[in-house]
C-alpha cells in the first residue's frame, strides 16, 4: 500500500479546509434564509397589512386577511421550519422543503409573466425566490455531506 506523499497530504488539508468553509457558508445561507421566511411568516400572521403593501395583494374581507394569514404564513413558516430542522435537529434534506416551496412561486411568477405580461417591480420578487432556492439546495447539498449536522438519529 502507498503512503501519501507530502504534497498529496497537503491537497487533502487544503480540501478538508475548503469542505469545512463551504459546510459554514452553508450553514449561514440556510440561517439567512430561515430568518427572512420566519419574519415574512411572522408578518403575515400578526401584521398582514404589512405584507399586503410588501407584496402588492389586498383582502376584500376577513375571510381575505385570513387567507393572508394562513396561506402566506404557512408558506414562509414551512420554509422556516425546513431551515431550523436542518441546522437544529440535523435534517439537512429538509431544506429539499423550502426549494420546493420557492421553486413553485418562481414558476407560478413565470406563468403570471407568460398570461398577464410584465408587471410593474417583478423582478424584485424573482430574483428573492431565486436567491432563496439557491441557499436551501446549496444548504440541502452541502449539509447532507457534513457528519457533524447529519442527524444523529434513525430515519424513522
Amino acid at each position: 500500500m502507498n503512503k501519501p506523499t507530502v504534497g498529496q497530504r497537503g491537497g487533502q488539508h487544503e480540501r478538508k479546509k475548503l469542505e469545512k468553509a463551504m459546510i459554514w457558508f452553508a450553514r449561514i445561507g440556510v440561517a439567512l434564509a430561515g430568518l427572512f421566511s420566519l419574519a415574512m411568516g411572522l408578518v403575515s400572521y400578526f401584521s398582514p397589512e404589512q405584507l399586503e403593501m410588501a407584496l402588492g395583494v389586498g383582502a376584500l374581507s376577513p375571510i381575505g386577511l385570513s387567507s393572508i394569514r394562513g396561506d402566506f404564513g404557512a408558506f414562509f413558516l414551512a420554509s422556516a421550519l425546513a431551515a431550523g430542522l436542518a441546522l437544529f435537529a440535523g435534517r439537512p434534506s429538509w431544506l429539499w422543503v423550502g426549494t420546493w416551496l420557492y421553486g413553485i412561486a418562481v414558476i407560478g411568477r413565470f406563468l403570471g409573466l407568460a398570461l398577464a405580461g410584465v408587471p410593474e417591480g417583478i423582478a424584485q420578487p424573482i430574483i428573492i425566490e431565486l436567491v432563496m432556492i439557491t441557499l436551501f439546495t446549496f444548504g440541502a447539498r452541502t449539509l447532507s455531506k457534513d457528519d457533524s449536522t447529519v442527524s444523529r438519529y434513525s430515519a424513522s
